[in-house]
């Protein structure tokens, strides 16, 4: 086993050479642990393994992944029994074996939160969660439920499969109550909670959710801009957007506070469940994407908030992906700007699946450096399978350094967790917003003020031309944008990456551009170049109205039948399409027209009339 962090060592009387080795030997270490997910649970055989291999390693505790897919690796009276069980007898309990032939062992129960079902098919018994006649199944921001998606769907919409809604209530009653029954039946020395976000920003704008929203802010959500982030709100804060712009962003963030409120209340009533616990205490923890404000921003998950808080006892954010450099970055920036109440601690998320000993050591060393309390991998079954096992856990066994608490995070003020209900435009909720969506970096001076200026220019807009703007498009009929059916090709950066990363990547995008100028097959090249999507589907993507204020559509508005674009430079990576087809737009009412289309209309139209009025002197 390792030596525990916090023995003190008597070296005085030690000839220097011994004592330098043993104060070395004798500093504090990182702390280990492991994901073991569902599929190395499925029969006692593969039980028995886990536990003999976890303590031949000397790990310090497991996250055990009780609930997949909605369902239980344990006897629950609630819960479906897992269907990758269905092979086992009745009465084989994962978790029940795992806590004796583990023992001493802390085991953590891994629960997925919103992800509720993956397959093509639905779960074969009605009453699952995950099943498309529960009420709480999550809809996108044009109303259709995720239960319907095709798997094509679910690939372009960036969804793993079906998602319970953070907002309903009857599912949050459900999950707590999941909690505590597990809780009253197993020992286990903690809750570890995965999938509590939203799938993406283009989900969760229920009919209930939206109609609470324009009632304040005199606007349906789902005309407001889908993707924000930190880059949109640095251009807001300097009035470097236009008016109209600038308008619709201070909806969008409170748009987005009220999103990400709705996650926070289930951490915060599973909080509850497990302070009333009777028993020894419980740890409760979340594992979390590693880049703060993308996940504010994107997926309503404010974890920099919950630690601020302590709505968790520990983080663990997932720096699985990238290079040494880019995991280095992730783990710096979370170290410095993550501000924690007492006792919240910190475990490095990495990687064990291609990862040799020598970057994992790598990357435990930097978290060490950059004060973690522990490293958990994932996950087990790669981590102990290959050959080079021994040496990778040895490797992420890294010296620990004692953070300075001294130096704190330069946030203006800590970060406040988001309210379940609405809250009417005012400053204080604005400066916390903005706070979280830059992740926690110092804004600039005078942010007050930008911000007061924000809310005025929102007020002012609320009374006048936002009413004038919808009056004027539903009273009339409107010509729908140009309809364009592209094909693609991705290369992924993150805003981590090195610069010679990103110039790997948009290399990468040339060539396949190249490829596609000689006319080979867009599949082809998608199959083998392409990132996202597109790898399996052909290259080709889902029909998407043109928007001329879009930087990426002013490249495609000139492209004609078959062209293909040039490398073009996004937030995240690099793209380069090839337009198969274009459809002018259609004549209606604004009131049918796709919410991708009122969107961009709205957009224009408001525009069109803060431009005339400013330019009358209104």
């Amino acid at each position: 086993m390792p030596t525990h962090p916090y023995r003190y060592c008597l070296c005085t009387i030690l000839p220097a050479l011994t004592l330098l080795f043993l104060t070395s030997a004798c500093a504090p270490r990182l702390r280990t642990s492991a994901w073991v997910v569902r599929f190395d649970l499925d029969s006692p055989e593969k039980v028995a393994s886990v536990c003999q291999e976890a303590k031949q390693a000397g790990l310090d505790q497991l996250l055990i992944q009780v609930r997949g897919r909605a369902d239980a690796l344990y006897h629950s009276d609630i819960a479906p029994r897992a269907e990758n069980l269905a092979a086992t007898p009745v009465d084989f309990d994962p978790l029940g074996q795992l806590l004796t032939e583990c023992a001493p062992l802390p085991l953590h129960a891994w629960l997925n939160v919103f992800y509720l079902w993956g397959g093509t098919t639905p779960p074969e018994n009605p009453n699952h969660p995950g099943h498309p006649n529960q009420p709480w199944i999550l809809t996108d921001n044009t109303g259709r439920p995720v239960s319907s998606y095709s798997p094509r769907e679910k690939r372009l919409g960036w969804i793993e499969g079906n998602y319970a809604d953070p907002a309903s209530a009857e599912y949050r009653t459900l999950f707590v109550a999941v909690v505590r029954e597990l809780l009253t039946r197993y020992p286990v020395a903690g809750i570890h909670l995965d999938f509590i976000r939203y799938p993406g920003p283009g989900y969760g704008k229920s009919d209930v959710l939206t109609g609470k929203f324009e009632q304040i802010w005199g606007i349906d959500p789902r005309l407001l801009p889908e993707q924000l982030s930190a880059e949109t709100i640095t251009a807001w804060l300097e009035g470097t957007q236009p008016p109209a712009d600038r308008v619709l962003t201070t909806a969008a963030l409170f748009w987005n506070e009220f999103r990400a409120g709705q996650v926070t209340q289930l951490l915060r009533e599973v909080r509850q469940a497990v302070a009333q616990h009777d028993g020894p205490p419980i740890a409760l923890s979340a594992a979390v994407f590693p880049e703060p404000s993308a996940a504010y921003l994107e997926n309503g998950q404010e974890w920099q908030a919950w630690s601020a808080e302590g709505l968790v006892d520990a983080l663990y954010p997932m720096a699985y992906f990238g290079d040494t450099e880019r995991v280095s970055a992730q783990l710096r920036q979370i170290a410095a700007n993550t501000p924690r109440a007492p006792k919240v601690a910190l475990w490095a998320g990495l990687s064990a699946s291609g990862n040799d000993p020598e970057q994992l050591g790598k990357e435990a060393r930097i978290a060490g450096e950059y004060g973690y309390d522990g490293v958990s991998v994932f996950s087990l079954g790669p981590l102990l399978k290959e050959a080079t096992a021994p040496a990778s856990v040895e490797a992420i066994r890294a010296p620990r350094r004692t953070p300075d608490l001294k130096a704190g995070p330069a946030w203006s003020e800590p970060p406040t967790t988001a309210a379940p209900a609405l809250q009417p435009p005012n400053l204080q909720t604005l400066k916390a917003i903005v706070n979280k969506g830059l992740g926690g970096t110092p804004p600039e001076k005078d942010l007050e003020g930008r911000l007061a200026l924000r809310l005025q220019e929102y007020d002012q807009a609320r009374q006048q031309t936002l009413p004038l703007t919808l009056k004027q498009l539903e009273h009339s009929p409107v010509t729908l944008p140009e309809s364009l059916e592209l094909g693609g090709i991705f290369r992924y950066a993150s805003p981590m990456d090195s610069p010679a990363r990103w110039q790997e990547q948009e290399a990468l995008c040339e060539k396949a551009r190249q490829r596609l100028l000689t006319g080979e097959k867009l599949a082809t090249v998608a199959q083998e170049l392409s990132q996202d999507g597109t790898r399996t589907m052909g290259g080709l993507l889902a029909p998407r109205f043109l928007d001329r204020f879009n930087p990426q559509d002013q490249e495609l508005a000139r492209l004609l039948p078959q062209g293909i674009s040039q490398v073009i430079r996004v937030a995240n990576g690099f793209w380069c399409y090839r337009l198969e087809g274009r459809s002018p737009g259609r004549q209606l009412a604004f009131a049918e027209a796709p919410w991708e289309a009122k969107r961009i209309l709205f957009r224009r139209t408001l525009r069109e009339m803060m431009a005339d009025r400013a330019g009358n002197g209104q």
